[in-house]
């Protein structure tokens, strides 16, 4: 019974979210000035987001994810973002 409960907390520790999520990080990318030009991929598509956070700035975060072309095909991105005021900032977009 406890190997059960310590699989249980530890399945659930593995599950803490780290950076923004898709939606979070669609949005940012949305409502970014830093993205000159048009954006190649769809941002209603982006998926697969693993973040983690920089060693210089402990607000900022380095994604990579998924997002789809806008000719279809699944591509694979990054971006870095940081916390401000609540709210996902885009810094850079690859």
């Amino acid at each position: 019974m406890q190997l059960l409960i310590i699989l249980a907390l530890a399945a659930a520790g593995s599950a803490v979210r780290v950076g923004p999520s898709a939606a979070e990080l669609a949005a940012a990318i949305r409502a970014s000035p830093v993205v000159s030009g048009p954006v190649t991929f769809r941002t209603d598509t982006i998926g697969s987001v693993r973040c983690h956070r920089t060693e210089e700035e402990p607000t900022e975060y380095f994604c990579r994810f998924r997002a789809r072309a806008k000719e279809g095909s699944w591509m694979r991105r990054s971006a870095i973002l940081a916390m401000d005021g609540g709210r996902w900032i885009l810094l850079s977009l690859d």
